[in-house]
């Protein structure tokens, strides 16, 4: 039986994009050595920051642009988009498609996309 799940993020420094997943997304640092970061949030969300030396991004390339390889659902849609914007970090245009959705990078250019899921009546 499947319990949870976790993904994988490269990035250039560890500590300082730990330091943005804590402040922009709210993940907490849980176990940290020279191979990768467990970060958590307080309902069991889970991402793995990896060192990437060679400037490896996460998203996918399409013939009709990127794609992030990776996004959170969220419950406030707008708050998260607030708060995104209020620590500078540019964001993508909203999508209204079976819930709304935005892209956005982090420090180290990975794409990430936040979603409305539409299975539950957020608005």
């Amino acid at each position: 039986m499947l319990i949870n799940s976790y993904i994988y993020i490269p990035v250039g420094d560890l500590e300082k994009a730990a330091s943005w997943y804590k402040k922009i997304l709210d993940f907490i640092v849980i176990h940290r050595d020279s191979l990768y970061f467990d970060m958590r949030t307080d309902n069991g969300v889970r991402i793995m920051l990896i060192p990437s030396e060679k400037n490896i991004t996460s998203q996918m390339q399409y013939s009709t642009g990127q794609q992030p390889a990776y996004g959170f659902c969220v419950d406030d849609f707008d708050s998260i988009k607030e708060k995104l914007e209020m620590n500078g970090v540019q964001i993508g245009e909203v999508f209204d498609y079976f819930g709304r959705s935005l892209s956005f990078f982090d420090l180290d250019g990975n794409k990430i996309e936040i979603w409305e899921d539409y299975a539950y009546d957020v608005r």
